[in-house]
């Protein structure tokens, strides 16, 4: 039984429980007013999408908010577009840029409700188009990351334990070019302009992350040493700095303050980029800033190097199978290596 209240605007209702529940009229439009059984002494306001003269409906859609809050649900951030939903805790710049690049400006006008296996389906249809026999095709690795962010989202709204519901698709493999050689890079670098010259070195000579490059500050350099820990990850970089990079670091306006950041001025997407776009112009189209994080894995592959001891200096957790993705051996080193089998003699007996 429904009993108004003109005073206040506020409709009673009686719930499981006895437990009172509330519909408040706002400026022309209900809301629910619910005690929230999580947080004593604070309400649960959320609007029923109804106008005043529309109190059934706000009815019914107060009885989909208890339902809600039955499943664990958050029926306040349930109800919003997902462009309303921020990710919670702490968040890396990669995952900042998949939440700004792809999830909201595809997403962003849907309820968390909405998000189902047909929509996800969608999803990767625009991104990747259907392959000759119409199936859904995607990078994996790309996608996963993405969903991975999408997931992150909507926990946000129905607990921790949700789970996206993902269509199947056939992954897509991206093809590996050859590793840079230090003569590729010294090319490339002449077309790059003072702000990103020394940018592009120093992930040359460090295999260090746009973003964490970017990050650096004076704090990060002692005895010779870069160390910091990896945005992305938090494990710890630990690189020396070679002669070469000591004098790009002479090269560039050192901040007084020891918190400051060195390239203050530039940011990871356009970093990458311009990086990219200049490989290109180089005649070195399909490279891009993360070939020069395999170029340090494949030198040091080529001097002998074990992948454990790559792995330390790329800044990759123990036994990831990152590791190998960032190792190549170069066509002369393999030339020169097969070239040591010599001929054997053989007589007719």
């Amino acid at each position: 039984m429904t009993i108004p209240n003109r005073k206040n605007n506020m409709v009673s209702s009686q719930v499981k429980g006895g437990m009172p529940v509330y519909m408040k009229l706002v400026d022309g439009r209900w809301y629910a007013n619910i005690p929230d059984p999580k947080r004593p002494g604070r309400k649960i306001q959320s609007t029923l999408n109804a106008y005043a003269n529309e109190k059934r409906k706000a009815q019914i859609e107060l009885g989909k908010v208890l339902q809600d809050i039955e499943r664990g649900i958050d029926p306040t951030t349930a109800r919003k577009n997902m462009a309303g939903l921020k990710l919670k805790g702490k968040v890396s710049e990669r995952a900042q840029g998949i939440y700004d690049t792809h999830i909201i400006p595809y997403f962003g006008s849907m309820k968390p409700k909405d998000i189902n296996e047909d929509v996800l389906a969608g999803y990767i249809e625009n991104r990747y188009g259907l392959n000759k026999e119409g199936e859904l095709q995607a990078y994996g690795e790309t996608i996963g990351k993405e969903f991975d962010v999408l997931q992150r989202l909507l926990r946000g709204v129905f607990g921790k334990g949700y789970t996206l519901d993902k269509p199947d698709y056939v992954n897509l493999k991206r093809d590996i070019l050859h590793p840079l050689t230090l003569e590729q890079i010294e090319h490339v670098s002449k077309f790059m302009n003072d702000s990103y010259f020394p940018v592009f070195w120093v992930m040359a000579y460090t295999g260090m992350d746009i973003s964490d490059v970017l990050d650096l500050n004076p704090s990060h350099f002692k005895e010779g040493w870069i160390t910091k820990e990896r945005g992305k990850t938090g494990i710890q970089i630990k690189v020396p700095i070679c002669e070469p990079l000591a004098d790009i670091f002479k090269l560039i306006p050192w901040p007084i303050n020891e918190e400051s950041k060195i390239f203050s001025k530039l940011n990871t997407k356009a970093t990458s980029t311009y990086i990219r776009s200049k490989f290109r112009k180089a005649g070195l189209s399909g490279y891009g800033s993360k070939y020069l994080r395999r170029f340090v894995g494949s030198i040091l592959l080529d001097n002998g190097y074990t992948e454990d001891w790559i792995a330390k200096a790329l800044a990759h957790a123990d036994g990831s199978k990152q590791t190998g993705k960032y190792m190549a051996v170069y066509d002369e080193t393999l030339f020169k290596a097969f070239s040591q089998i010599k001929r054997a003699g053989l007589e007719k007996g």
